[in-house]
């Protein structure tokens, strides 16, 4: 019986991996070593995965888990109560010690831990988080808890590596807020500050001063011998590895053979460096790399909750942020547009009939403060507003600052020095916004309010409504001087339509302000919006006031108080010490699979320190040196040795760096997310399609899916024509009830909360879906046609064929041999005709699709 692998996705480690990162040759993945499904007795596919495989294996990837799963859910459920003063129950969650003393855990054993056993108690009398504080795990919380208890537990706060936090956790702050001296040298609020070159070193360009620095960290940790730097140099990787990581990298799909075979025949600087403007000018960049930032935003088109509304033309946006990445718009535009678009507009004096590609893409981009869950049936519609508006305060905070600002809205920061006089302060310059729901007192739904705005001036919009009423007005009177049946019903009709009518304009979901004068804010007692007490005034926290204080009031505009764009300008500031090094570690973590603060989302004091403040700092600078250039930035990364290096341990001094964690430099075998594991199958297939922006694409969805499906939700889903649905992926309808299942299954983000690095699992549904999905067997099918198509009948030549598209290089003796073997099996001791049967070709394009070499980038 053949173990086919439900093929090894681990998370990207915070550490390196080992020197045998390699499972040894021939090994399947999914062998009893390695948790595995029983799926079909076929030798010779088992043979065929065994050859073709590239099977990553991490030293440790619980340091990873840990991070970004366990320590933030701690932090947030549990530590208030549980922390280091006088904990409750005398349990301390705030180190292993804690926990190790009170005995809530048994290491490998979940069911029998008493941890778990309270958070699942169906008794609210000993059920944790206890339901009077508001807070509740969700189910797959838990299961991150089961998983982490089943792996050991590891809590790094005993035995740091570099770059991981404190040991003990970070320390719990007094309860009478103040900025103490450890808050202003805290390495986060520091100002920028580029390394120190020698005037030689100054010479080199940045590409080489990042290698420098890398070189530099390396030494100092390690204790190389500076003379000899051949002891740290990185060997490259095969053209082959470094064109399809560039690829899969840039645009989410494999590069064509024959760019691999221009490259491999003259891999020079130069020919590297034309592959990668290439890259970046297409738009197929923008697409990938625009997902990322969606992510990062949790964009969604629906509002969530039971009904799940839609978020009308909520598709503009991400279609903003695609064009923004091609077009490597200055990341510091990127943020004012998206912060205060409009009031900028306003303030330039643009619209619809003066710079109005400009006005367009202001409106659209603040689109971003809708993208947040919306309760249509809400207790109370005014506790619901600041509820959005917390909601829109953490994706800021997340986003475009890297720091946890949600914390503080009902109480001080306990951890880092915002204060909840800070978090109000903060949001009254957000809060001339006119709020997304209409106010209800009561039970049922309610209407949103103004979160749409259309694409052309007032006057012409007011002038088209103001025609349509006058059209009604005339309607209604012959109606009412109509007495023959026939006619008053006809006159009806045409009222109806009328009423009906939708503007000839296009809309965009965006804000709109209630006008130039904001709501009061106050500080809200425990976060209650009915136990307001002193109000407070538009200012930035008080620790980032003195790097980077808040501009000069903006004078009132017409239409708005001008605070948003005050604000902006503050964050895009270039003497920020946050925004440009929160945005450069970002871009590193995905081309490196570690970020040099490994936590991307907060550089806090429950996040990780830097490994390397001198790189980070250099890069940093270098996005604000260029016009905040993101396309500069992909290009100095890339150029490095770093970048181009092998994913393998390349001698005892990187294998040390493994070993020890520290491998934010070192190049990570990595799975391909959701979207890029789907994209790449059509493009091999022959099958994308060239949609490149435009309205969300509903694909077919299953009876299975449907029948087990929120019917409220299928009324929504309306399935888009066949041959649409072979869009890239980012152009798929996110709606929030109802994922699609194919990404879903491969760990798309959540969407309603900001994603900086998505979970990476391995579940048996992954590998049922990628060998039955009827979706896969359509694509091998049509990848098998193309491969005859192009390379005849010989099998051989379709062999070379199917291995160029998919792996980008020749198929082994040996795995022609194998493939031979499977193709006689799969077409069946019947078969009489000279060549292999079409199912036959099928199915071994169905086992490449499920290959690791297809689905993981070396």
């Amino acid at each position: 019986m053949l173990y086919l692998p439900s093929f090894r996705i681990r998370r990207p480690s915070l550490a390196c991996r080992p020197t045998s990162h390699h499972f040894p040759k021939g090994e399947l993945l999914g062998s009893a070593r390695h948790s595995s499904i029983c799926v079909a007795p076929c030798y010779a596919l088992a043979a065929l995965l065994a050859l073709i495989a590239i099977t990553p294996s991490w030293a440790d990837d619980r340091l990873n888990h840990f991070e970004l799963k366990i320590r933030p859910l701690l932090e947030r459920n549990c530590l208030e109560c549980h922390g280091a003063d006088s904990p409750k129950g005398g349990l301390r969650l705030i180190d292993r010690a804690g926990w190790s003393e009170a005995g809530v855990i048994e290491l490998g054993r979940p069911s029998v831990s008493t941890l778990v056993s309270v958070l699942r108690d169906p008794d609210p009398e000993i059920r944790m988080p206890p339901p009077s504080s508001g807070k509740k795990l969700t189910e797959r919380e838990i299961q991150d808890i089961e998983a982490w208890i089943a792996d050991g537990a590891y809590d790094p706060r005993e035995s740091p590596s570099v770059g991981a936090p404190s040991p003990t956790g970070p320390k719990k702050r007094n309860r009478n807020f103040e900025i103490t001296p450890e808050d202003e040298s805290y390495w986060a609020f520091q100002p920028v500050q580029p390394p120190i070159f020698t005037d030689s070193e100054a010479e080199l360009s940045a590409s080489q001063k990042i290698d420098l620095l890398i070189q530099r960290k390396l030494q100092s940790t390690i204790g190389t011998d500076a003379s000899a730097p051949s002891s740290t140099s990185p060997v490259l990787a095969s053209p082959r590895e470094q064109v399809r990581r560039a690829t899969l990298d840039l645009w989410g799909i494999p590069p064509s053979p024959e760019a691999v075979e221009a490259f491999e025949k003259a891999p020079t600087n130069q020919a590297w460096d034309q592959a990668i403007e290439i890259l970046l000018g297409s738009k197929h960049y923008g697409m990938r790399w625009g997902r990322y930032w969606l992510d990062w935003v949790r964009y969604a088109e629906t509002n969530g909750y039971e009904r799940d509304g839609p978020k009308p033309h909520a598709w503009r946006y991400r279609d903003y942020v695609i064009d923004a990445f091609h077009r490597d718009k200055p990341y510091d535009q990127f943020i004012i547009e998206q912060l205060a678009g409009d009031e900028w507009a306003e303030q330039q004096g643009w619209s619809d009939t003066s710079e109005r590609d400009r006005w367009r893409q202001a409106i659209i981009a603040t689109g971003f403060y809708r993208l947040h869950l919306w309760d249509d049936e809400p207790d109370d519609s005014e506790a619901s507003e600041f509820d959005d508006a917390d909601d829109i305060m953490v994706s800021i905070g997340s986003a475009f600052l890297g720091l946890t600002v949600g914390c503080a809205r009902c109480h001080d920061h306990k951890f880092d020095p915002i204060s909840q006089r800070d978090y109000y302060s903060m949001l009254t310059f957000l809060r001339g916004i006119d709020p997304y729901g209409l106010s209800k007192k009561g039970g049922g739904g309610r209407g949103t309010g103004r979160i749409q705005r259309y694409l052309v001036s007032e006057e012409v919009s007011n002038g088209w409504e103001h025609a349509r009423q006058q059209r009604i007005a005339t309607m209604q009177t012959k109606l009412d001087s109509a007495t023959d049946p026939a006619i008053r019903l006809g006159i009806e009709g045409e009222i109806k339509a009328e009423r009906d009518a939708v503007p000839p304009f296009d809309a965009a979901l965006s804000v709109t302000e209630i006008g130039n004068q904001p709501k009061p804010t106050f500080i809200l007692n425990r976060g209650d919006v009915h136990a307001p007490r002193e109000q407070v005034t538009p200012e930035v926290p008080q620790i980032l006031q003195r790097r980077v204080n808040i501009d000069s009031p903006i004078s009132p505009l017409p239409n708005s108080s001008g605070l948003r764009l005050q604000f902006a300008r503050w964050v895009a500031s270039p003497k920020h010490p946050l925004t440009a090094r929160v945005m450069v570690n970002r871009i590193w973590q995905r081309h490196f699979g570690t970020g040099i603060v490994p936590t991307c989302d907060d550089f806090g004091r429950t996040g990780a320190l830097p490994s390397n403040p001198e790189l980070l700092d250099f890069l940093a600078n270098e996005l604000i040196a260029s016009n905040w250039s993101i396309h500069h930035m992909h290009r100095i990364m890339m150029r490095t040795d770093a970048y181009r290096s092998s994913s393998r341990p390349w001698d005892s001094i990187s294998q040390a760096r493994a070993q020890e964690g520290s491998c934010f430099f070192i190049q990570q075998i990595r799975r391909l997310d959701a979207e890029a594991i789907r994209d790449s199958i059509l493009a091999i297939a022959g099958n994308l399609g060239a949609k490149d922006s435009g309205p969300s694409v509903y694909p077919t969805l299953t009876q299975e899916v449907r029948d087990s499906a929120n019917p409220v939700s299928l009324s929504q889903w309306s399935d888009s024509p066949v041959d649409q649905q072979n869009c890239r992926s980012v152009f798929l309808a996110v709606k929030r009830s109802l994922k699609i299942p194919f990404l879903e299954s491969l760990d798309f983000a959540n969407s309603s909360s900001p994603s900086g690095i998505r979970s990476v699992t391995t579940t048996a549904p992954q590998a049922l879906l990628l060998l039955n999905d009827p979706w896969v067997h359509q694509q091998a099918k049509l990848l098998a046609d193309r491969i005859q198509r192009e390379a005849g009948m010989d099998v051989d030549a379709r062999l070379e064929r199917l291995w160029r598209l998919a792996f980008q290089r020749l198929p082994t003796s040996a795995e022609i041999d194998v493939c031979r073997s499977l193709l006689e099996d799969l077409s069946g001791s019947g078969n009489t005709k000279p060549f292999f049967s079409d199912s036959a070709w099928q199915g071994l394009c169905r086992s490449i699709l499920n290959s690791n070499e297809f689905l993981y980038v070396d």
